[in-house]
């Protein structure tokens, strides 16, 4: 069976990977600086270890299922420690983790499935020092046109709105904690991504209108992804 890691190598080239690091220097850049203890679920082709080596930050720590994923990032970043497991499992690892200033879960809370996120949240937070954050980034379901993106892995088991982020907090009952929930938005790096921005921005103008018409609940935020941030203050 082919690894995983070849599957991410299969859908990525040099300037997929390029635009990613652009993502999140401009959603997550202010976030992050030299000498920040940190760890990462998930790290892919190593997307967020290359925006981080750009920040100063190295010796990060590192969880994921896939033994394969490991094996790659640790062969091209400085990584501190490298532990196999299951987000769903992440509780197991308590004793072995160390503090963080900042815990980043980009698009992998959506594999997740619903009876475990509590004990996910909890077990990630009681992790963070005093000052540190929780970032996670998931599929929002507030854009009807996220169902794509639902339904475009057979491993994804969640869309999630900023009212469904907020209540996820509050039923995990994490003691002393900031919520700020974000989209994760497009940067401006060129013409075309100026463009997108307008034309984005009239879209969702479109989807709030029609969920104010027809009634219930709608939200502020409609970009296709959303990002928690969560703050320990105590």
């Amino acid at each position: 069976m082919a690894q995983y890691i070849d599957y991410l190598e299969s859908i990525s080239n040099p300037a997929t990977f390029r635009r990613k690091c652009q993502w999140l220097d401009h959603n997550f850049g202010s976030l992050f600086s030299s000498g920040q203890e940190v760890l990462e679920i998930g790290p892919g082709r190593g997307e967020f270890l290359h925006f981080a080596a750009g920040k100063g930050i190295s010796g990060i720590d590192v969880i994921d299922r896939d033994q394969g994923v490991l094996d790659y990032v640790k062969s091209r970043y400085p990584t501190r420690n490298a532990w196999a497991c299951s987000a769903e499992n992440i509780s197991s690892l308590d004793s072995a983790l160390s503090t963080y200033d900042r815990i980043f879960v980009l698009q992998v809370m959506e594999h997740i499935r619903t009876e475990s996120l509590e004990d996910f949240i909890r077990s990630l937070y009681r992790r963070l020092k005093v000052g540190g954050k929780l970032i996670i980034t998931v599929p929002n379901g507030a854009n009807p046109l996220s169902i794509v993106e639902r339904y475009s892995d057979i491993t994804h088991h969640n869309l999630f709105s900023e009212n469904s982020l907020r209540e996820l907090v509050q039923l995990s009952g994490v003691p002393g904690a900031k919520t700020h929930v974000q989209g994760y938005r497009i940067p401006p790096v060129s013409a075309i991504d100026i463009a997108r921005i307008v034309l984005q921005r009239a879209l969702h103008l479109c989807l709030k209108g029609l969920l104010v018409v027809n009634g219930g609940v709608f939200f502020s935020i409609y970009d296709p992804n959303i990002t928690l941030i969560l703050e320990r203050v105590e």
